[in-house]
């Protein structure tokens, strides 16, 4: 049985929660009387990282903590306090000695966010030859009213490889 490698990229501690980068995921984990107080309701969580809109810091001042937040695509990305930051699940908090790590998470969450939003799409196979005889026959078809729109429609997108 093949089971895909999930392999710890970065994990940071903060205030209120730990955050840990994996290849496809960010987890969020409670610990701690801050994360008790906090987030008494909201236990540890995992959000995918195709499923992200962004991430968002807001820097500590000099007598208040900086938090992380995390905006999943079918979130709200409204600009928060920081009282209801301390108490929203996809929030972490964190002193000024934490900044630089969170920074650097922030910055290689938002490179995974933007590599998994690059799809590389391969362009529809086009057949080899196209039987323009059946084409002209489909449409002759078409015009006697033997064949509906929907099936000419249908069959010239699959003589043309569409």
């Amino acid at each position: 049985m093949n089971r895909a490698v999930i392999q710890v990229e970065i994990q940071v501690r903060g205030i209120n929660g730990q955050v840990t980068l994996l290849s496809d995921r960010i987890q969020i984990k409670r610990a701690g009387a801050m994360a008790r107080l906090t987030q008494a309701r909201n236990g540890d969580k995992d959000i995918l990282i195709s499923a992200l809109n962004g991430v968002r810091i807001q820097l500590p001042g000099l007598l208040s903590n900086g938090y992380i937040r995390f905006y999943p695509a079918d979130g709200n990305p409204n600009e928060t306090s920081l009282v209801r930051a301390a108490s929203d699940a996809n929030t972490v908090l964190f002193n000024s000695r934490q900044l630089g790590k969170f920074a650097n998470l922030k910055t290689e969450i938002e490179k995974k966010i933007v590599t998994a939003r690059t799809l590389v799409v391969p362009p529809p196979a086009v057949p080899a030859t196209i039987d323009f005889d059946l084409l002209d026959q489909l449409n002759e078809q078409y015009k006697q009213g033997l064949i509906s729109k929907a099936e000419w429609v249908s069959a010239k997108k699959r003589l043309l490889g569409l």
